[in-house]
């Protein structure tokens, strides 16, 4: 191989490594519990919403999903790119993974701090329609 290859292959991998590390996520770790009442039982799904934009720009990325045996603590951590974090939690019944009608379910959001975390969060299950997203 010539210096000019050599060189070109330097470019090349240096460019890539550049870009690989341009994405502004980062890894938060979330903490916090769900709590539900005494009638609901089976796996708790957690679902992780990354939300970026602001008003009709808003987005919820689903980025992570993990499950509990019941409501009780969870310890989770996230990549994401905004400044808020969504937990969707799912008392899944038919063990789906998803909302279905009848299940108990509940979200919170909240900020993510300047050291990646969040303040622990409580989610409580509750019945309601399931959400669109």
């Amino acid at each position: 191989m010539n210096h000019r290859s050599l060189l070109a292959s330097a470019v090349v991998l240096s460019l890539a490594a550049a870009l690989g590390g341009c994405g502004s996520s980062r890894e938060v770790e979330v903490t916090g519990s769900v709590s539900a009442a005494s009638n609901v039982s089976g796996e708790i799904v957690l679902e992780f919403f990354d939300i970026t934009g602001e008003g009709e720009a808003r987005e919820l990325t689903s980025v992570h999903t993990a499950k509990l045996q019941a409501p009780g603590e969870f310890k989770e951590k996230v990549e994401l790119e905004g400044e808020n974090v969504l937990v969707r939690a799912i008392a899944d019944s038919d063990a789906d993974g998803a909302c279905s009608a009848g299940e108990q379910w509940g979200e919170f959001e909240a900020s993510i701090k300047d050291d990646d975390t969040v303040d622990p969060i409580t989610v409580s299950l509750g019945a309601a329609a399931c959400p669109a997203k």
